[in-house]
């Protein structure tokens, strides 16, 4: 296992870009070695960036595949992004989209992140490849808000799939996954980490699950009142 799995390209953007953004300091409860599953709101791409930037050991993030290559990126920016969800001409759309396709596509696979295929069946590819990072005791942050755009502090709606996480890893190492709720704070220039959440031992899956997301969920709000960025 590596601390620091990320690329040449990636490492040196984070370097460069923590020079001039403030420091975000990381409060961490302690619970046992070995691999996590980081579940963390998206804030309109505010929690990935501060995550990605500041939490001091390398975590595989996953991320809508379109953005891991360049040719699909730029369709995503051109025709959706800057068009459709931020209302730019379609004509500089595609002028912004051109250069800064490269740019995240170079940096997103440089930082290892882990591909993930909504509403295909390539969905395996995501859950095989997580279970092997995490074989290889390196961890996982995965942002699962359904209304991702969304900046408020407060975790509304999740998607649920990332829980089947448990069902793979557990039948490839027969142990549960730890999944720790990891929450940004703007207010407090602080990531924060929740308390461990399990899968219980013969327990139904489908009960469990419903479980385990309620907790994820509750704690990240918690989390945000915590830090006063929610009343």
């Amino acid at each position: 296992m590596k601390d620091n799995f990320y690329g040449t390209f990636f490492r040196c953007i984070q370097f460069i870009v923590r020079l001039i953004y403030p420091t975000y300091h990381v409060q961490m409860p302690n619970h046992r070695k070995g691999p996590v599953v980081y579940i963390s709101h998206h804030q309109n791409t505010f929690g990935p960036f501060v995550t990605m930037l500041w939490f001091p050991k390398s975590l595989h993030a996953w991320i809508l595949h379109v953005f891991l290559d360049q040719a699909t990126c730029y369709t995503q920016y051109a025709n959706y992004t800057f068009t459709k969800r931020n209302g730019m001409n379609r004509y500089l759309a595609k002028i912004c989209a051109y250069p800064l396709s490269y740019l995240i596509a170079k940096l997103l696979t440089s930082s290892k992140g882990i591909p993930v295929y909504r509403g295909s069946r390539q969905i395996l590819q995501t859950f095989t490849q997580s279970v092997a990072a995490l074989q290889k005791g390196e961890s996982i942050v995965i942002f699962p808000d359904i209304e991702y755009s969304d900046s408020s502090s407060r975790t509304k709606a999740m998607y649920e799939g990332f829980l089947y996480l448990e069902k793979y890893y557990y039948k490839a190492t027969g142990q549960h996954l730890c999944f720790v709720p990891l929450y940004a704070s703007k207010s407090k220039k602080a990531i924060l980490a929740g308390q461990p959440i399990y899968f219980r031992d013969g327990k139904d899956f489908n009960g469990e699950k419903k479980m385990v997301y309620q907790k994820i969920h509750g704690q990240l709000n918690q989390l945000a009142k915590n830090c006063g960025d929610v009343k």
